[in-house]
């Protein structure tokens, strides 16, 4: 999952409000990939049963709400540039 998004993504329409909205979704994109790497993490350390089974539907739960942000992210024409890193788009 962290090559999906590996890399900055840059806003391709013009305009103030579409700049916000897609400043504010790389923010939430960045967010849950993190918490996607936290949360698999702490699988990989879990033994009880029942933390296995709450990591593996927070993991679900987090996937599923990536790949929502990432369709939002192209239907503002967000798009990958893999030469920049999310640090470097102060441009915005």
């Amino acid at each position: 999952m962290d090559g999906v998004i590996s890399g900055v993504f840059q806003l391709v329409k013009s305009g103030k409000e579409n700049v916000d909205d897609g400043k504010n979704l790389l923010w939430e994109i960045e967010t849950v990939r993190e918490s996607l790497e936290t949360v698999s993490a702490h699988f990989e350390y879990q033994s009880d049963p029942d933390l296995v089974e709450a990591c593996i539907y927070e993991m679900k739960s987090l996937s599923a709400r990536y790949r929502y942000l990432i369709r939002e992210a192209k239907k503002l024409g967000i798009t990958k540039n893999i030469s920049c890193s999310l640090e470097h788009s102060s441009h915005f």
